[in-house]
């Protein structure tokens, strides 16, 4: 059985590169010749996120990245959220035994 706390932190942590990707775009904007960087998030066999950064071909296009700060703070917020779910769900689970 796949640990919850350690699928979630994975994810957590895949989100936190992402909004970095979009930040360091942002902050590019307006750099000449600059490419926006975009994340590969993969499943890895323990079920976890792997985000690695690539490098795109386009420019920085400003509504992309704000669709993509939202996307983030979403899944963020939804792994945080599932989370807080399975600690509560452990703790009942020790209520209930003890």
């Amino acid at each position: 059985m796949t640990n919850i706390s350690g699928v979630t932190a994975s994810a957590l942590t895949a989100y936190g590169v992402r909004q970095a990707v979009t930040a360091n775009n942002i902050a590019n904007l307006n750099t000449p010749d600059f490419k926006a960087s975009y994340t590969v998030m993969e499943e890895n066999r323990e079920g976890g996120v792997n985000a690695s950064v690539a490098r795109g071909e386009d420019c920085v296009e400003i509504s992309k990245e704000a669709v993509d700060m939202m996307n983030t703070a979403n899944g963020y917020e939804a792994n945080l959220r599932a989370l807080q779910v399975s600690e509560r769900m452990a703790k009942d689970a020790l209520y209930i035994m003890g």
